[in-house]
């Protein structure tokens, strides 16, 4: 790879030398024993049973099934094969991958901040930002996030790796596409990012943007070959293809909210927790760091214009794979480690380059930065117990089916009451038809000893005559028992009803 040398940069002030320098790693490692605790006890609900990071060895008789899937996810297969053969694992070892995912890619920000010679203080604020901000839950906190997390891990390593003039970061891309394909994203990443900061030059930076998108191309080629051929039949969801321009503008504002304002979400989108004057706390007091940041950024406009648009640019870059198909809370995480660099890149600038905000102090960011970390550490805390209880609840459920039965069942109705005018969020407050996850759960939770065939109905209203007439038919049938799932919101309605 051609390189420059490396452009000269201010060093650090004394306002900034008294920072610890590795104050954000040690924060992060002494915090990791806990979140890998607490993460642990989260069980799984409804995807968590369905995605190819999950069991699927001993839950599918075809393993044929996941085939198409393992093609573009080689790595989840891995990771479902490993927990089908030990379903004891299961889902501990996918939570403990997935921490472990992040707080590599923490480290990675960290270290890329420095070699991008930005000070200690940008440095500390931008890699906690990344750790504890709450557009990390959805990915962290779910089973099926293994494939996002490692996706952004493998990109953050090429960019590292382009920054030192390394080869290997191609690997690299090919390896964040084999994880997730927005992974593919990361191929044009690394070299924008060596331009705008002056590391190499722009025919070098093109001819290296040339080789990923030739990445990029060989695996759409290579996907699709696959495809027409006919040999795997790859399904495709409609959302992804049927969204309107309004649903792009939702997911957009979704997306933005996600990934910059730390508020308790939990208490605004959840009907029966909504709580007004904790979402307004929580948002009021990361207000002032946001608006040190947009004042700083909107300085920063006329000037230092290469880097970071750069930066913007490669934002968006992350973002646009969703963006053009469908915005979920776990495809917040896909950018969030660009959104860390636009911040350090921004408070660095600020106490070097900008006479516009030269009163301010750094110790008026650490204080601000202060009270929005506390507004993510709380919105992270009240999102991880929403979700353990959703786990608590599947467990429960089928706990009692399993408890009523005196021998494994061969064969069942599962009726599931998906009624859409019921409260739910994600994954972190899902409703008890999600949680049993249509009968998934009670071949978890017997060990896998119950192989039962579960034949699934989905009725959108609870129709009591409708069910007991269905129930009958399928004990006549010769189904051993009916589940009958949802129902009623006010207390877990399922019944075991035995031939």
């Amino acid at each position: 790879m051609t390189r420059h040398p490396k452009p000269n940069t201010q060093h650090l002030t004394p306002k900034t030398q008294h920072l610890t320098p590795y104050l954000s790693l040690l924060i992060i490692a002494l915090c990791l024993p806990v979140v890998l605790w607490g993460v642990c006890g989260i069980l799984p609900t409804f995807d968590d049973y369905t995605t190819l990071q999950s069991p699927w060895w001993v839950q599918i008789a075809d393993p044929g099934y996941f085939f198409p899937d393992a093609v573009r996810r080689p790595f989840d297969a891995l990771l479902g094969y490993v927990v089908g053969c030990q379903p004891w694992l299961f889902p501990t070892l996918n939570h403990v991958l997935i921490i472990l995912g992040h707080a590599a890619s923490a480290c990675l920000v960290f270290t890329i901040c420095k070699k991008l010679s930005f000070s200690s203080l940008a440095t500390n604020i931008a890699t906690l930002f990344f750790f504890f901000s709450p557009a990390t839950l959805g990915a962290t906190l779910a089973c099926d996030g293994f494939n996002q997390t490692y996706a952004q891990l493998w990109g953050l390593l090429a960019l590292w790796l382009y920054l030192n003039g390394k080869w290997q970061w191609l690997l690299c891309i090919v390896m964040a596409a084999l994880s997730k394909e927005n992974g593919l994203a990361w191929a044009v990443v690394p070299p924008i990012i060596g331009y705008g900061f002056g590391i190499v030059k722009p025919k070098t930076a093109l001819r290296h943007i040339i080789f990923g998108l030739l990445i990029a191309l060989a695996y759409f080629i290579i996907y699709y070959s696959i495809y027409k051929s006919g040999i795997l039949h790859i399904e495709y969801d409609e959302q992804y293809t049927e969204a309107t321009l309004f649903d792009h503008l939702k997911d957009f504002a979704q997306l933005m909210a996600y990934t910059w304002l730390p508020a308790d979400y939990i208490s605004i989108v959840y009907q029966p927790t909504r709580n007004w004057l904790i979402a307004a706390v929580t948002a009021l007091i990361s207000l002032p760091f946001l608006f040190l940041i947009a004042k700083s950024f909107l300085s920063l406009l006329t000037s230092h214009l290469s880097p970071l648009t750069t930066l913007l640019l490669c934002f968006f870059i992350l973002v646009s794979p969703h963006l053009l198909t469908v915005v979920s809370i776990m495809h917040n995480y896909a950018a969030l480690s660009l959104a860390a660099l636009i911040i350090a890149f921004i408070i660095n600038r600020t106490f070097h380059h900008s006479p516009l905000i030269s009163h301010l102090s750094p110790l008026t960011f650490q204080l601000s930065f202060a009270l929005f970390l506390a507004a993510s550490l709380f919105t992270d805390v009240h999102h991880y117990v929403a979700a353990r209880q959703s786990g608590l609840l599947g467990q429960q459920m089928a706990m009692q089916v399993i408890n009523q039965a005196e021998k494994p069942l061969e064969h069942v109705l599962c009726i599931n009451i998906d009624d859409d005018s019921e409260p739910r969020y994600s994954s972190f407050c899902v409703r008890p038809v999600d949680a049993f996850a249509w009968g998934l759960s009670v071949r978890h939770y017997s060990q896998y000893e119950w192989q039962t065939k579960i034949d699934e109905m989905t009725l959108p209203f609870y129709d009591k005559a409708q069910v007991e007439q269905l129930t009958d038919s399928a004990l006549n049938s010769g189904c051993d028992a009916v589940w009958i799932v949802g129902g009623d919101k006010s207390v877990i309605n399922i019944r075991s009803l035995n031939k």
